[in-house]
C-alpha cells in the first residue's frame, strides 16, 4: 500500500516574515516518525514576505537544493557566489567542510516561495560548492539531481534521484521505478492523482516498491519526486534532529 501524508500534518515555523512547512523534523518541530526519507533529510516549503530574509548562517556536511516556485530570491554566500533566482530556478549548495550564506526575498512588494531540500552526503568535508540551473520549460519529467553523473542534473554525493514533475491540466505520465528502490512524491502546486490517490499542494506520498507510478493532473501541477535505494530507507528513523532555521 502507498503511504499518504497530508499537508496539514506537517510541522511549521511561523515568523512575521516567514511561513515554513516541514515534511520532516526541523527546527523546533520534532517527530521521531518523520525524520527523513533515507538520505533526504529536509523537505521545507518556505513562503517569505516582501523584504524578508534569512540572516547569514552556516552549514556543513549538507547538500542543499532550493527551487523558487514563485517570486524571486537573492542568494549570497561566503564562497563569493551571489545571484538572483527567478521562478523556476534551482540552486545547489554543497556545504562541504563549512559555508555561510543568506537568502532573501528580492522584492519589497511581492512574496516569494521556494522549496528547500537537504541531502546528507556519503562523505564528510570537502570544498564547498555552488551551482545554478534552470530546467527546460515544457518537459514533463526532468532529472534535477542524481548520484550518477548526468550533464543535465546536479551531481550529489549520495544514491538518490530527484525529479521535477510538471504536468498541464488533463495530462498523464507513467514513471517506472527501479527494482529495490523506493519513491516519495511531494506536490508543490496544482492537483495531482498518483495511482488513484488524490494529492493537494503540500501532500506527500511514498509509493509501494516496484510500482509503475501513474500521474494524472487535474490542474497544472508541479511536484518533486525522490527515488532512493530501499536499503537506505532503513536508517531513516535513526537520523538526528536538525536545529536549523534555514
Amino acid at each position: 500500500m502507498h503511504r499518504f501524508f497530508k499537508a496539514k500534518e506537517r510541522g511549521s515555523t511561523q515568523l512575521p516574515w516567514l511561513s515554513s512547512y516541514h515534511s520532516f523534523s526541523f527546527n523546533r518541530y520534532y517527530d521521531p516518525a518523520h525524520m527523513g526519507f533515507g538520505p533526504l533529510r529536509v523537505i521545507n516549503e518556505d513562503h517569505v514576505a516582501p523584504g524578508g530574509q534569512f540572516d547569514t548562517h552556516g552549514h556543513q556536511d549538507a547538500q542543499i537544493i532550493s527551487m523558487v516556485f514563485y517570486g524571486a530570491m537573492q542568494h549570497e554566500d561566503s564562497g563569493g557566489h551571489s545571484g538572483l533566482l527567478l521562478t523556476g530556478d534551482y540552486q545547489f549548495m554543497n556545504a562541504g567542510s563549512g559555508i555561510t550564506h543568506s537568502e532573501a526575498n528580492a522584492s519589497d512588494r511581492d512574496p516569494m516561495g521556494f522549496m528547500q531540500l537537504w541531502v546528507i552526503p556519503c562523505h564528510k568535508g570537502g570544498l564547498p560548492d555552488y551551482q545554478y540551473r534552470r530546467f527546460e520549460e515544457g518537459a514533463p519529467l526532468q532529472l534535477v539531481a542524481s548520484g550518477d553523473p548526468d550533464p543535465d542534473a546536479f551531481l550529489v554525493d549520495q544514491e538518490i534521484h530527484i525529479w521535477q514533475l510538471r504536468l498541464s491540466s488533463g495530462d498523464q505520465l507513467h514513471h517506472p521505478m527501479q527494482e529495490n528502490w523506493l519513491r516519495r512524491i511531494q506536490l508543490v502546486e496544482g492537483a495531482l492523482t498518483v495511482d488513484g490517490q488524490a494529492l493537494a499542494p503540500g501532500d506527500g506520498l511514498i509509493a509501494e516498491p516496484l510500482a509503475i507510478t501513474e500521474y494524472h493532473a487535474q490542474r497544472n501541477s508541479l511536484a518533486l519526486v525522490f527515488d532512493i535505494p530501499k536499503d537506505l530507507y532503513q536508517g531513516t528513523s535513526h537520523q538526528g534532529k536538525t536545529n536549523e532555521t534555514d
